[in-house]
Parts: C-alpha cells; sequence; structure tokens
C-alpha cells in the first residue's frame, strides 16, 4: 500500500516538472512560442475595413449574403432562403410564424383592436387565405364522394387563444371522443356553403326571440340542484374539470346553448337548429352535426365566450344510460345501413365475438355487440388512441363535461315533448321551432343490411309504430340474456351518467 501511494506521488512530481519545463522552454523560443503575447493581441478594425468581408474581393456582394460554409452548394430549390413579402405566405413554401405573428398585429392595429384582446387570429387567416380550410382547397380537389369519417368539432383553432386559454383544450382522451363522435354520419359538402364566422364585438340578445327571461319550473331546478349535489359527491373522483366551449351548438342571438347527446333526440334539436339559421339546407343531405357546427360558431375571443355563455341559457337532453345502449345498437348495428364504417363494425363484431358458427347473419347480436362494447369501453379508459365505438356508445358525461358546464336546464327523454316544449316557449321560438321526434328505433323489414325504419309493405310516407321500442320495458327484454356480471361491468363504465342524473340500473342489475 505504501508504496502504491510513493509511486503517485513521484509520477505527479515527474509530470509538475516536465509541465514546467515547457512553460521555460516555450519562453526562450523566438516570439515567444506557445505563449507569444501577438496570439494575445486583439486588433480593432476600422471603418474603411469594415466595407467588405475579410480575404474578400472588394464588390462581392455574395460575401455579405452567403456563409462560407454555404459556398459551392446548390441552392435547394424547395426551401428559398427568403420569403417574398410581396407574395402571400400561403403561396411561398415556407411559412415563417414571426412575420406571420407581426403582420397579425399589424392587423389589430389597423381595424382599431387592442393588442390585450385575445383571439380573432382564425378570422386574420381566413382574410389572408391561411386558414386549412382554404389551403386544402387550393391544393386538394374536393371529392365528394368521400365516404370517411368525419370528426363534427374538429376545426380551425385560434392560435393564441390555445395559448392562453388552457381551459377549453381538450385532454388526450376527449380528443379521441371527438374524433369518432359521429364518424359514421356521411360528409357534408361543407365547402359550398358560405358559413358565418363567430361574433367578433359584443352583441345584445334578440329582443323578440332570447332566452333572457327565462324562468325554471320547480322540477327543473330540482334536476338542477341534483346534478350539482351529485357533482359535489364526485369531485374527488372527477377531478378538476375544464370548460369545453367546443362541445356547445351556440346559438347566440338567441342565447340558447346546447350540448348534443347522440340517441337522445339530438337529431330532432339539431334540425331545430337548422330553422333557427334560415337556410334551405336540406338536414338530410350531409353531416347534420358538422353542419350545425358551422353555422353556430362560439364567439370569436375567449373573452367573448365567457360573456355569452353566462347570458345564455344553456341545456342538454339526458337518457337512461341503458335505454341509450339499446337504441344505439338498434339504430347502428341492427338498423338499416349502408354506411361503410358501421358495416365494419358489424364485421368485426361477428369475427371476434360470435361463437355460433352456424349463424350466418350479418347482423350481430345484442350480446355479441354488447361483448365489443365493452372491450372498446376498456380500450377507452385505458387512453388507446384508436377505438372503434363513436359517440353513439360512449357515456355522455364524459363529452358534455355537466359538472363543469352547469347545465341550466336538463331535458329528461322520459318527458321529452313536454321539457322541450317549455324551453321553446321560454325562449320566445314557438313561431320558430317545434317538438318532434326526428329518428325513431327501426320497426320494419330486416334486411341483409339491419332493419329498416319503414316497413316495404307499408304504403309511402306511413310507418308501423312501436310504442314499446324504446320504453324501459323494452331495454330489459334486450338485456334478459346479458350475464349479470358483463351487466355490472357495463353500469362501471356509464356510472357518472346514472349517478349525475339520477337514473337506476337496479332493474338491470336485479337477480334473474
Amino acid at each position: 500500500m505504501i508504496n502504491k501511494n510513493l509511486r503517485s506521488v513521484l509520477y505527479y512530481v515527474i509530470g509538475v516538472t516536465i509541465v514546467c519545463l515547457m512553460i521555460e522552454f516555450s519562453k526562450r523560443v523566438p516570439d515567444g512560442g506557445l505563449l507569444s503575447k501577438q496570439l494575445y493581441v486583439v486588433h480593432t478594425a476600422r471603418d474603411s475595413e469594415l466595407a467588405t468581408l475579410p480575404n474578400s474581393p472588394a464588390g462581392d456582394d455574395n460575401d455579405e449574403i452567403i456563409p462560407k460554409r454555404d459556398r459551392g452548394r446548390e441552392k435547394d430549390p424547395k426551401k428559398p432562403r427568403e420569403l417574398n413579402p410581396d407574395i402571400p405566405i400561403a403561396d411561398n413554401t415556407i411559412e415563417d410564424t414571426r412575420t406571420n405573428r407581426e403582420k397579425f398585429k399589424e392587423w389589430k392595429a389597423s381595424v382599431k383592436i387592442s393588442e390585450d384582446e385575445m383571439g380573432l387570429f382564425k378570422k386574420w387567416k381566413q382574410e389572408q387565405g391561411l386558414s386549412k380550410k382554404q389551403l386544402k382547397n387550393k391544393e386538394i380537389p374536393i371529392n365528394h364522394d368521400n365516404d370517411e369519417p368525419e370528426d363534427d368539432e374538429s376545426k380551425d383553432e385560434d392560435l393564441e387563444e390555445k395559448v392562453n386559454n388552457q381551459n377549453d383544450i381538450p385532454s388526450t382522451d376527449e380528443k379521441v371522443e371527438e374524433e369518432y363522435a359521429v364518424a359514421g354520419d356521411d360528409i357534408d359538402t361543407e365547402d359550398l356553403i358560405d358559413y358565418p364566422d363567430g361574433m367578433t364585438e359584443y352583441e345584445p340578445p334578440n329582443v323578440d326571440h332570447s332566452c333572457s327571461d327565462f324562468t325554471l319550473t320547480d322540477e327543473l331546478l330540482e334536476r338542477s340542484n341534483s346534478v350539482v349535489a351529485a357533482c359535489s359527491r364526485l369531485q374527488d373522483e372527477l377531478g378538476d374539470q375544464r370548460k369545453l366551449f367546443s362541445r356547445l351548438r351556440w346559438a347566440v342571438p338567441e342565447r340558447l346553448l346546447y350540448c348534443p347527446v347522440f340517441k337522445a333526440a339530438s337529431t330532432s334539436w339539431l334540425i331545430n337548429y337548422l330553422k333557427l339559421s334560415n337556410t334551405t339546407t336540406d338536414p338530410k343531405n350531409g353531416n347534420l352535426h358538422t353542419k350545425i357546427t358551422n353555422l353556430f360558431p362560439p364567439p370569436a375571443t375567449f373573452k367573448l365566450r365567457k360573456q355569452i355563455f353566462s347570458e345564455s341559457i344553456k341545456f342538454i337532453i339526458v337518457r337512461h344510460p341503458f335505454e341509450r345502449l339499446v337504441s344505439a345498437f338498434r339504430d347502428k348495428l341492427a338498423g338499416f345501413s349502408r354506411n361503410e364504417h358501421y358495416l365494419t363494425m358489424r364485421k368485426h363484431i361477428i369475427q371476434k365475438y360470435r361463437k355460433k358458427t352456424r349463424d350466418k347473419s350479418a347482423i350481430p347480436t345484442f350480446r355479441e355487440s354488447i361483448d365489443f362494447v365493452l372491450d372498446e369501453l376498456k380500450k377507452m379508459e385505458a387512453g388507446v388512441s384508436k377505438i372503434m365505438i363513436d359517440g353513439h356508445f360512449m357515456p355522455y358525461s364524459r363529452r358534455c363535461i355537466p359538472c363543469a358546464m352547469h347545465y341550466d336546464v336538463i331535458i329528461k327523454f322520459e318527458t321529452l315533448e313536454s321539457d322541450s316544449q317549455y324551453l321553446i316557449n321560454q325562449c320566445q321560438l314557438g313561431d320558430q321551432l317545434t317538438v318532434s321526434h326526428e329518428n325513431p328505433a327501426p320497426t320494419g323489414a330486416r334486411t341483409e343490411q339491419g332493419q329498416k325504419n319503414k316497413s316495404k309493405k307499408v304504403k309511402s310516407g306511413k310507418s308501423l309504430p312501436d310504442k314499446t321500442s324504446s320504453s324501459s320495458f323494452q331495454s330489459l327484454d334486450f338485456f334478459k340474456d346479458i350475464p349479470h356480471s358483463k351487466i355490472q361491468q357495463l353500469y362501471e363504465h356509464y356510472r357518472h351518467d346514472f349517478e349525475i342524473f339520477g337514473y337506476s340500473a337496479a332493474d338491470y342489475l336485479q337477480d334473474r
């Protein structure tokens, strides 16, 4: 051990000695060697020397533009170094974000909008021809035969609002829900319609047709209070939830905001909204959800959204979760359809969940569909980005977020007609809107494409009524062959729908 320490000390002394000798040797070499003072002299250039770069012939303009490391290289024609300010950014290859921001600020100043006012970036992009839709129309021809799923709320977001107002940004699982919300609906040729922009300056409500003087009945008030109480009980479980204004349909002049729940009279009320827009568009032509989203955009700025939100009546239509599930099965999986999305879903259910090989039906059974829905809900809860079910099968409390949005009017599907009529009357819209059920359950002939709403044997314009098609009795009949354990699993996935809106699953979970 002592010998190792001595060797270490010896090596250290020898190393220091060698360094000292090198320094002394450098001092004795002419010009100072490594320690030459000339190497540490700072030269200050004269004004005349600044006219050209060092070691370059005078008058060479390229020396001030092209760095030496890039000389001799061919310029990439696809990546120009500078953008022509006279050409719209959409026509240049590279978009300079900084320049966009500067131009946007100049535009706000030119229209006398305060720099503190957030939003309006989308409006500016549209005026400059820079919106995603405009760029897409410019580069890609419109295919009106496209039958791919479309997101009903995936729009150009306001850049500043994204950065400054995080409360309106959906989380990852909410984005998944939005992506598949109306995945099976036909694509709307929205490019043929001139849709309005969101409100940019405050406007008072319509004097003759608005919900400004709304009075809640005792029953509606009790429902609202019950939701508040349930949300309070679930606070620890739900955590802090954000207000997602993008989920609403904004009838701004009427001060009426609506969050659609699929398979709970959403089609009927979206058609009512179409009537408010005074458009002649056929509701059966194209994607109704996309159409209404575009016809009733939210105000352009976050400040205006909060103000209009506070002045408006917010309403939602809810339904017993298991009755809604049966309705979704009958409409989308057992109903007549040529839609590729639901036909693919049916094939997947049959291939993976059908146990009886002798059954050659192209329509899955309710039990097979429940196995499929359970697996898809488990994937959704686990955060899987790609799932096959859409908003018709997902919990509606997850989409409309009642504990954060605080809906004023909660319409029950069981009392749809009377509740809707009261809402219409209170908002002074009786001369424009009606109460109707536009999408009843199928009652007609069963074919390979599913069960039709109208039998071929019935004369045109007449349907086969089925008073129990959406009743609790009818839903219980569908669940009679579903194992108790799977009903319990379903209840856990839809539990918030049950608890927040006061529904019970006792009849479905009792021993049979």
